[in-house]
């Protein structure tokens, strides 16, 4: 578990970057519960992660859920108005459709761009085939 001053400070800036977004998505949030949000969430990657990459790869993917929580919010609070809601609130439905999707999906790839840097793809070399000359030279040379 990392004990350096750096990675605490981005635990908990990710912790705050979490709570600022389900911040916006609930549109309110009181005082004692914001803070207990960000050291909980920075306690929860202190645990957890071993790595900065890590805390902004949970943070980030966090955001992404968040982000796609907020359309499906958005259309909940369509019921209210019956079957023929007014225009005004189409639009905000659609603009948080549009926006939503599309910060949610750019949060999880980076988080999944994260996860993919923090684990790399691990090649079992019994299974793989044997190399040819030309592949065994270029490993060689590349190793050098």
């Amino acid at each position: 578990m990392p004990h350096k001053p750096i990675f605490f400070v981005n635990a908990v800036l990710g912790a705050i970057a979490v709570t600022v977004g389900l911040w916006f998505l609930r549109g309110d949030l009181s005082s004692a519960m914001t803070i207990i949000l960000i050291v909980g969430l920075t306690i929860a990657y202190s645990q957890m992660c071993a790595t900065t990459a890590h805390v902004w790869m949970w943070s980030t993917l966090l955001l992404g859920l968040e982000s796609l929580a907020w359309p499906f919010q958005m259309l909940g609070t369509l019921e209210q108005f019956g079957p023929e809601p007014p225009i005004e609130e189409m639009e905000r439905v659609f603009t948080a459709v549009v926006f939503g999707f599309f910060s949610g999906i750019f949060w999880l790839t980076f988080a999944y761009g994260l996860y993919r840097r923090t684990h790399p793809k691990v090649i079992d070399s019994s299974s793989a085939e044997p190399l040819s000359a030309n592949q065994a030279k270029a490993q060689r040379k590349k190793k050098r």
